[in-house]
């Protein structure tokens, strides 16, 4: 990896803009908050390479471009509050925390969770906290949400998670059906919820949204 900032810089041009993400806030965001401070020191030369980087055991962060696509979709103002489902890395919590009012990440591995909270302490992000719980369960002592984000795939439905949304909230996250994944975007209007499709993307299905798997007996 080349010093942070270039390779910081380097990530935006090449991964970022290309995508037709251009919010100035978010670019920001992306060059000012160091990624290589959220993955394991055997990873940091490749802590800004596309891809997911694995950052404990079965969870990841996710890459650059997918996460941004998601960032971008939800139109995260100054004013809104903020779920992060699956913060536990902490990334996504500061990127986010750059554009929000608040941020809440939930997070169900409670070691992943202090890792983060320490790492957020340090870059001063006031504005972000950290909560434990069931990831598939969402936040509702804190809803409603402007915006909520699940920070990894899922292979059930996320529309229930829009229950937690005020009116006019986004939803954003990666669903699978039939072993592909989507970007998908919700939004609540009028207590109706609508969805669109943003991109086709892989990520690893979060602790809760694995789909119960069906067996079969064939007779004898």
């Amino acid at each position: 990896m080349s010093d942070p900032v270039t390779a910081r810089r380097i990530m935006v041009e090449s991964q970022i803009r290309p995508r037709n993400i251009t919010d100035p806030r978010i670019l920001a965001s992306l060059r000012k908050i160091p990624r290589e401070a959220f993955v394991p020191k055997a990873k940091k030369a490749v802590a800004y390479s596309e891809g997911n980087i694995e950052v404990a055991a079965g969870r990841y962060l996710l890459d650059p471009g997918t996460l941004c696509t998601m960032i971008d979709g939800a139109e995260i103002g100054p004013q809104d509050i903020v779920l992060i489902i699956g913060g536990g890395d902490g990334y996504a919590a500061a990127l986010i925390g750059q554009l929000a009012n608040a941020v809440l990440a939930l997070e169900s591995d409670s070691e992943l969770a202090e890792k983060a909270a320490s790492l957020l302490e340090g870059l001063d992000a006031d504005n972000v906290a950290l909560v434990n719980g069931e990831l598939a369960a969402g936040y509702p002592d804190e809803a409603p949400y402007d915006v909520i984000l699940v920070n990894g795939g899922a292979e059930l439905s996320l529309q229930e998670l829009a229950s937690q949304l005020r009116d006019g909230g986004r939803l954003v996250g990666i669903e699978y059906e039939q072993n592909i994944g989507r970007v998908r975007l919700y939004r609540k209007d009028g207590g109706i919820v609508s969805g669109r499709t943003l991109e086709d993307a892989d990520a690893p299905v979060l602790p809760g949204f694995v789909k119960p798997r069906q067996f079969s007996f064939d007779a004898a």
